[in-house]
């Protein structure tokens, strides 16, 4: 029993130090209708599109809310105009906050359940399925991983560093998960 108590006590404090180094990015679709749904990825686009540059600039968590903060009305409009393009009249709702996650898998990189610090964007109702990437570290931005140099890519992209442990994703595997 106190194996199992350590080993949980070890996953939470390994989750919260993992989750105060990140920003997630979650885009809640309408409905789970296949219109809303490709809506949905269609405002992902955009706003990927137009905010990956600013993105790629910061070098911190703070660094990257400080954009977020500052580009929170740009990204509504942005969603918005989307939304209108293909015909729909869906309010958006765009904050920053805590957030609970489940435990998601992609390849080699597992994000354990718990609160994570995220923008979120909720299209409509937001009652269908949700998209979500990693806005800080930039790992929602693919080609970002083209400019590395190749000493860079071999040492892989580094996610967060604490107590002296770093944990990196490699390239490969970066892009086998986020593509």
């Amino acid at each position: 029993m106190l194996v199992g108590l350590a080993f949980l006590s070890y996953r939470t404090y390994i989750q919260h130090e993992f989750a105060s180094q990140l920003i997630r990015f979650h885009v809640i679709a309408n409905s789970n209708s296949l219109e809303d749904q490709t809506l949905k990825l269609h405002v992902r686009d955009v706003i990927v599109k137009e905010m990956k540059e600013r993105f790629r600039q910061a070098s911190s968590r703070q660094e990257a809310e400080q954009i977020v903060q500052s580009s929170m009305n740009e990204i509504k409009e942005l969603a918005q105009a989307q939304i209108k393009r293909e015909g729909k009249d869906y309010q958006v709702a765009v904050m920053m906050g805590d957030f609970a996650f489940p435990t998601k898998t992609y390849g080699n990189l597992t994000l354990p359940a718990g609160n994570y610090h995220a923008v979120r964007i909720v299209i409509g109702e937001g009652k269908g399925k949700n998209w979500w990437c990693i806005l800080f570290p930039p790992l929602c931005f693919v080609d970002s991983v083209e400019t590395l140099d190749k000493d860079e890519k071999a040492k892989g992209i580094k996610v967060f560093e604490r107590d002296n442990v770093e944990f990196r994703l490699k390239c490969a595997d970066f892009l086998k998960i986020f593509s």
